[in-house]
């Protein structure tokens, strides 16, 4: 069961890759992939692009580790799970720091998580996962339609779960201390198993594939505008936005932590290039007065 798991996500992580790769025209662009163990337990393959013509950073990561001890921030409700003989996580994380700023940084996740018995077979289960986008120049029809594919995938499988899983994204992915959301939402869901580990595995692969399809469908309406000096900043001193969420609230951040996850791959996620001003321009004011109001709201479809 687990090697057929193992390949699920695999697969997952092969076909955003291989897409996002695609988007790349420069022969200078730094490619790393490096497959790894851990001790403890599990394995990953970690894939990261770097100063591209397309992206600035990119990284496609999966991993499957074994752990004893469960961390408390794998999941806000299954602190009461019994993991005396360990558990199985896995799953794929991607995020894309884009260099044109009319494209937005994007964010994807899914992931299974098994508790085992005394035989290290899995016992009870539960998915997690989900997307986000965030934008530095917002298209108001790019937002409409991110969301209303989220919902086109969805309500076959439940007409309960996009009003469900938006609203989730819309408070997960929220900057207390700068009173802003990290971006227009997406979908976010945890502690979920729809009856099946396979119609689960199927679930989010479906959510996989819409997250690369409509990511996809915004790219090619946005990569060739041009952008302008301040523009760019604009979009390196937004992205530290994002670095402080990732350090200080994002829970998957800290579950890698916590389960002595490896530490180049948990930050391969990180913008390579990003700023932090004190004094900011009239031009950066402007173009963050329009910005706050689009992340600001709900997009719910």
């Amino acid at each position: 069961m687990t090697d057929k798991l193992n390949k699920h996500f695999k697969d997952i992580q092969s076909s955003i890759y291989k897409n996002f790769k695609e988007l790349e025209t420069s022969n200078t662009v730094n490619i790393s992939k490096d497959s790894w163990k851990r001790p403890e337990g599990g394995e990953g393959k970690t894939m990261v692009m770097s100063d591209g013509s397309f992206f600035d950073n990119c990284a496609v990561n999966y991993s499957s580790i074994y752990g004893k001890d469960l961390p408390q921030a794998a999941l806000a409700n299954s602190l009461n799970k019994d993991t005396k003989f360990g558990y199985k996580v896995m799953g794929v994380s991607v995020i894309s720091h884009p260099k044109n700023p009319h494209v937005p940084t994007s964010h994807m996740n899914v992931r299974f998580f098994g508790i085992l018995d005394k035989k290290g077979k899995i016992t009870d289960w539960w998915i997690g996962g989900g997307y986000d986008l965030t934008p530095f120049i917002p298209y108001e029809e790019d937002i409409l339609s991110w969301h209303s594919s989220a919902k086109d995938n969805l309500d076959p499988w439940s007409t309960f779960f996009y009003e469900i899983f938006s609203e989730g994204c819309n408070s997960y992915f929220n900057i207390p201390h700068r009173n802003e959301r990290r971006g227009v939402g997406g979908i976010f869901f945890d502690d979920l198993s729809l009856g099946s580990i396979d119609k689960s595995i199927d679930f989010l692969k479906s959510v996989a594939q819409t997250y690369l399809d409509s990511y996809l469908k915004i790219i090619d309406k946005r990569k060739m505008l041009k952008f302008t000096k301040n523009e760019k900043d604009f979009q390196l001193i937004r992205r530290g936005r994002y670095v402080e969420f990732n350090l200080i609230y994002d829970r998957g951040t800290a579950f890698g932590l916590q389960s002595n996850g490896r530490i180049e791959s948990i930050l391969a996620s990180l913008p390579g290039n990003v700023k932090w001003s004190y004094k900011k321009s009239k031009e950066y004011k402007s173009l963050e007065k329009k910005l706050l109001k689009v992340i600001n709201r709900d997009w719910n479809v």
